[in-house]
């Protein structure tokens, strides 16, 4: 059902027609502007088995700003949509609808603007990618083009060590590359061409579509702070190559390692005294962050910033601690530790 792209994509525009139809615009342009996903959040078995779903609309954070201190209201207002839609499946049912900021960024291209652009470095890339085929399938030799595929390679490294991306090509040097095809794992042209073409293939793809990826961007200032900000860049990066499920399990547990760096920066014993009175431990992270909402987070007015606080602390923990992680956890995990990390820094005035 809602596990079901398609499906789902089919539920959000009725939805959404439904929102515009009673003229609540603010709803109808939410839904349009947001990122969709849903997981199964639970089986029930009795009455013959319901399945229940999360619902995760992932906002903008410039949208998410002018609608937070209705955030409650509205996600009440589309679980009452969602489920009037889904009023015909008897075994599947809505369980909660979550409303979370994300943060999107472009591949900070300037960082190379000296060096390359994007444009030159995915030419060069290829270039890389058709002469490893073309020396290893009967086409150049070696000795002719081996100067110019390390200078290729070397500005290649260069420029994406600036962009905090993983190079996939090991071989700075097409004899390398040689001993690699000749040892006998790759004995027809065809191995070669598909070894080189897995090996660039989703790389190249992550490039070119750079542009329209939402990314996730620290918007504070990490000064004194260069723990979080080595595990943020090292998950961000990771975050865009990961294909296998131990690959989202160590985004998962980069996205761990920051929020205990953020509790450690910020969590005063003294100042901020824990909800249940148990001290915490240096890797209690979730305890002592929860503390130091509370304490600066104080009073009345401040009720909804504490939510958000707080869903934000209890999100991305939840899903560090995720046993089977995909695309999708891993993706959230990291929206939920960069938006821990821009309120606390906030909260910290770093902004």
């Amino acid at each position: 059902m809602l596990d079901d792209k398609n499906e789902l994509r089919r539920i959000i525009s009725t939805v959404t027609q439904l929102f515009q139809a009673n003229q609540d615009d603010t709803l109808a342009d939410l839904l349009r502007v947001s990122e969709i996903t849903s997981e199964i959040s639970h089986y029930d078995n009795w009455n013959a088995g319901i399945t229940y779903y999360s619902v995760y609309i992932n906002t903008p954070v410039d949208t998410f700003i002018k609608i937070q201190n209705r955030q409650s209201e509205i996600e009440s207002a589309i679980s009452e949509k969602i489920e009037l839609v889904m009023r015909p499946y008897d075994d599947h049912r809505l369980g909660t609808v979550y409303v979370i900021p994300i943060s999107i960024s472009k591949i900070e291209w300037e960082r190379i603007a000296d060096i390359s652009t994007k444009e030159q470095l995915i030419a060069d890339v290829n270039f890389l990618h058709d002469t490893m085929i073309s020396v290893s399938t009967g086409g150049s030799r070696i000795q002719d083009v081996n100067d110019i595929y390390q200078e290729k390679f070397a500005k290649v490294e260069l420029a994406l060590k600036r962009l905090s991306l993983d190079n996939p090509n090991p071989f700075s040097d097409l004899w390398r590359w040689y001993a690699k095809w000749s040892a006998g794992e790759m004995p027809q042209y065809k191995d070669r061409r598909t070894f080189i073409r897995e090996m660039y293939g989703e790389f190249l793809k992550n490039l070119q579509s750079a542009d329209h990826h939402q990314l996730l961007n620290v918007s504070v200032n990490l000064t004194g702070w260069e723990r979080i900000g080595r595990t943020v860049r090292d998950f961000r990066s990771k975050l865009s190559q990961a294909t296998t499920e131990e690959q989202f399990q160590t985004i998962g547990l980069l996205c761990r390692e920051t929020i205990i760096s953020l509790a450690q920066a910020v969590y005063i014993e003294e100042k901020h005294p824990t909800l249940d009175g148990i001290k915490a431990s240096k890797t209690d992270a979730k305890r002592m962050l929860d503390a130091y909402i509370a304490a600066e987070l104080g009073g009345s007015s401040n009720e909804n910033l504490r939510k958000y606080a707080r869903a934000s602390n209890d999100l991305a923990n939840e899903l560090t601690h995720k046993r089977t992680a995909n695309k999708q956890d891993a993706s959230l995990c990291a929206s939920a530790t960069i938006s821990l990390v821009n309120a606390i820094g906030i909260l910290e005035k770093r902004h």
